[in-house]
């Protein structure tokens, strides 16, 4: 996905008038990806994870106990919590990966999930279902944080404002001063970057765009807050967004030219 990669990097170089710094193994990277709890109960959230690290899933803002995990394909991940489950006090789950096992008529494969039931003090359980991504990158995030509300720590970044709505589907994004993408728009703008080779069908940023258009389409969020949520930058939404607004105003000009020739 260079040439799209290079092209958010340059318009938000633009946007903001300042550079983007290539991000090395040394750079900082965030704390946790704050997903919202419902959000996070109500679809499959991806959790990506690195040989020689742990990686966390903290349900401490909620304060939900852990009363059991499940993982469906164990020949590749092992797991520990913060105490014994029997006690019903725990909150957070530190993920590892290792090399793979084999076990006598078991399945494997390279995305397992991980199945976390919780319970709160009113007694309410809820199910969260986690895709396990194993990559050999240094992950964007440290771990995962449930939490009751996106507060602070997930605003959008200095240049992107988002407008949640009443309705799902009809959150907006600004682009630039006078502009705004909707979730339309966004999805026009990937069938545009892929027609155009800016990135691929197979690329993986194009499933988890497709996921935050799923989510904006079924839950009032923000579009930072579902992007956040599957791990993609507000800039590449962004992008998007000023890919398909900047190729409607090409094709206005377009048809107004042609008027205007004909009308001589």
């Amino acid at each position: 996905m260079k040439p799209f990669a290079t092209l958010v990097i340059t318009s938000t170089t633009i946007l903001f008038g300042v550079t983007i710094p290539v991000v090395y193994a040394q750079a900082q990277t965030p704390a946790y990806r704050l997903i919202q709890r419902d959000m996070a109960a109500s679809n499959r959230i991806q959790v990506q994870i690195t040989p020689g690290r742990a990686t966390p899933i903290s349900f401490t803002q909620t304060n939900e106990a852990i009363a059991y995990i499940l993982v469906a394909d164990p020949s590749r991940l092992v797991y520990t919590t913060d105490t014994d489950l029997k006690n019903g006090r725990a909150t957070t789950i530190f993920l590892r990966a290792i090399q793979p096992l084999k076990f006598p008529g078991a399945t494997t494969t390279s995305i397992t999930n991980l199945l976390v039931q919780t319970v709160d003090k009113t007694g309410q359980k809820r199910l969260y279902n986690f895709d396990i991504v194993p990559v050999r990158r240094n992950t964007g995030y440290v771990g995962i944080q449930i939490a009751n509300a996106i507060t602070s720590g997930t605003a959008p970044r200095r240049g992107v404002a988002s407008e949640s709505s009443g309705i799902a589907g009809q959150q907006t994004l600004l682009i630039d001063k006078n502009r705004r993408a909707r979730v339309d728009d966004i999805e026009t703008g990937l069938k545009i970057a892929i027609n155009r080779g800016y990135t691929n069908k197979s690329d993986p940023v194009v499933p988890k765009v497709q996921q935050v258009l799923s989510l904006l389409r079924n839950s009032r969020v923000t579009i930072p807050e579902a992007a956040t949520s599957v791990g993609v930058t507000v800039e590449v939404i962004s992008e998007l967004g000023r890919i398909a607004l900047n190729d409607r105003l090409l094709r206005l000009g377009q048809q107004r030219s042609s008027v205007m020739h004909w009308g001589k």
